[in-house]
């Protein structure tokens, strides 16, 4: 019995000692003057509700910040203000969710979810559109054969999901080769 709950400890501690990364983001495409919603996955649900996260554009320019478990609308840039929310319930299982309402044009392109805490960067992409090119989009939508946008982004989630998988398996592997050898202690 104490041979296996060594066993589990040193898996629970080589799973944690691992970096963490992010899983590869969809790219959203959102209507001018409806909402966008980000979102960016850690590669393990893990509680980030006591992390520091900035979501910014470049840098320093900051779209969304939350630290000490509120969010601190006083360092967003004035254009986000009262237009972004975090899902601060998401934030318990590694998903950091960023919705932003009423957006424009100037909205448009790459976005960064950063936590300095773990040194961890994520990244999506918005495209915001006129209400004329979506109807636009919808009428041409009938004449392509190229998947949807959610749907080209697929393959590479399922890569990044198998990778996971195979790095798990590897490490359940290195555990029963050394409880095998007998090199864990009995207590």
């Amino acid at each position: 019995m104490m041979k296996k709950l060594v066993l589990l400890l040193l898996f629970v501690e080589i799973i944690s000692a691992l970096p963490l990364a992010c899983l590869p983001s969809q790219p959203v495409e959102a209507v001018e003057g409806g909402s966008a919603t980000l979102q960016c996955r850690l590669d393990r649900p893990i509680d980030l509700s006591s992390t520091t996260v900035e979501w910014n554009r470049g840098h320093t320019r900051y779209v969304h910040v939350y630290r000490s478990r509120r969010d601190d609308p006083d360092s967003q840039m004035l254009q986000y203000r009262d237009r972004t929310t975090l899902n601060h319930g998401d934030l318990t299982r590694g998903v950091l969710t960023l919705t932003i309402s009423n957006v424009s044009l100037s909205n448009n392109g790459s976005y960064e979810v950063y936590l300095p805490g773990p040194e961890v960067r994520c990244s999506t992409h918005l495209t915001v559109v006129t209400k004329e090119q979506e109807n636009q989009t919808k009428r041409n939508d009938s004449s392509t054969t190229s998947p949807p946008a959610g749907e080209r982004n697929d393959a590479s989630n399922r890569e990044a999901g198998r990778a996971a998988i195979i790095l798990t398996v590897l490490l359940i592997l290195c555990v029963l080769v050394v409880l095998k050898r007998g090199k864990i202690p009995n207590y």
